[in-house]
């Protein structure tokens, strides 16, 4: 019997792994968002459960009419289940649906406030503006209302013809 609880109580071990997966999370049967990554882990033990992307994911993000509103990479994530908390980090980049660029080095994003937000050196970049934040910023998960800490820069881009 000995032998059959160690098999069982794996500590540290995944309960479930995957390469090369596409997982889709939907909420009163609408996609909400898609993700694709080269690795999947989920692990559930009791103090700690949680989906970890070791090799990064690219995250699609879906409205209520299945229109794509925005993606996320990033080259590490791991999804707090409990929480609804993504952390994500190592070349973070998200583009909304307006083509608003923000680029950080570590975010998180809270699926229960729907927010991002970080307290590392960050940059957006929107059409004819770049915005620069020593440290962080604060958004909704669309980029609509960003605020950065500690603004090292706002640069107007020029278009030339």
């Amino acid at each position: 019997m000995k032998d059959v609880d160690a098999i069982g109580n794996r500590n540290g071990m995944p309960e479930m792994s995957g390469e090369n997966m596409e997982l889709f999370y939907s909420d009163s049967a609408l996609l909400k968002y898609k993700v694709i990554t080269p690795l999947y882990n989920k692990y559930n033990q009791d103090d700690k459960k949680y989906d970890e992307f070791p090799k990064g994911i690219h995250a699609e993000l879906y409205e209520k009419d299945g229109s794509m509103v925005g993606s996320i990479t990033s080259k590490y994530a791991k999804k707090l289940e409990e929480e609804m908390l993504w952390e994500l980090r190592n070349e973070v980049v998200v583009i909304n649906a307006e083509g608003k660029k923000l680029e950080t080095d570590l975010m998180y994003w809270d699926m229960k406030k729907e927010i991002v937000y970080s307290d590392r050196y960050s940059r957006l970049t929107s059409g004819d503006q770049i915005i620069e934040g020593n440290k962080g910023f604060k958004s909704d998960q669309s980029l609509k209302n960003p605020v950065f800490n500690k603004i090292t820069g706002v640069v107007e881009i020029e278009n030339k013809p």
